[in-house]
């Protein structure tokens, strides 16, 4: 039986009809009964309830996005913390995260990194070994590479990164890259790239 998308989507995370909000329960329950009828339709009613029940299913998983938008968003900012990420200060300030024992690596080959608080938005230069217990974030400045003609293209950026064998990537660091297309759908199209979208998490897999 074909699976749509609201169903795929509460099979990838294991959620059960009975812990939505009644409203999404009470339009499932009119899907699965819609649902039914359409394996007893014929010819041109089959049609015409093949399309709204596609329809209705993207209707219904672009509802269950919503419902979890929070989660979604919570996992972003995590994501944007994972070591290698870059993170932005609402002055335009970016950095690389590195891992805490990348910086202690770091701080033992006196070369520079700093430990952050996301919240206040500052920074601090680790000079001594106590300096790596006062921060839990830790990151060192970022230097965006110098880039030309196509490389300033969206495929461009998906170029470079291949080449360097990443193939995972959030979305606010393609946009610090200077991405351009619109980063929404769970499926994006971008020259000889496709990018797919984690369930409850704006991390693309780069694809080609």
């Amino acid at each position: 039986m074909k699976k749509y998308p609201h169903q795929v989507f509460l099979a990838e995370n294991k959620l059960k009809t009975e812990q939505l909000p009644k409203q999404l329960q009470k339009r499932i329950k009119g899907f699965e009964e819609l649902q039914e009828d359409l394996e007893h339709a014929v010819d041109d009613d089959h049609d015409r309830l093949a399309k709204k029940l596609d329809h209705l299913s993207l209707e219904l998983e672009e509802d269950l996005y919503e419902e979890f938008e929070d989660q979604l968003e919570n996992n972003e900012e995590q994501d944007e913390l994972q070591p290698g990420s870059l993170y932005s200060f609402s002055d335009g300030f970016t950095w690389k995260i590195v891992s805490k024992k990348e910086a202690k690596a770091l701080f033992n080959k006196n070369q520079e990194v700093f430990g952050l608080n996301t919240d206040e938005e500052t920074e601090g230069a680790i000079e001594e070994s106590s300096d790596l217990e006062a921060y839990e974030v830790f990151a060192v400045e970022y230097k965006a590479p110098k880039t030309t003609g196509k490389t300033n293209s969206d495929e461009g950026i998906l170029d470079q990164l291949y080449a360097k064998g990443k193939r995972e990537i959030v979305r606010t660091d393609l946009q610090k890259m200077g991405f351009k297309t619109p980063l929404e759908a769970t499926k994006v199209k971008v020259g000889k790239y496709t990018l797919y979208k984690a369930m409850f998490s704006y991390t693309y897999t780069i694809k080609r």
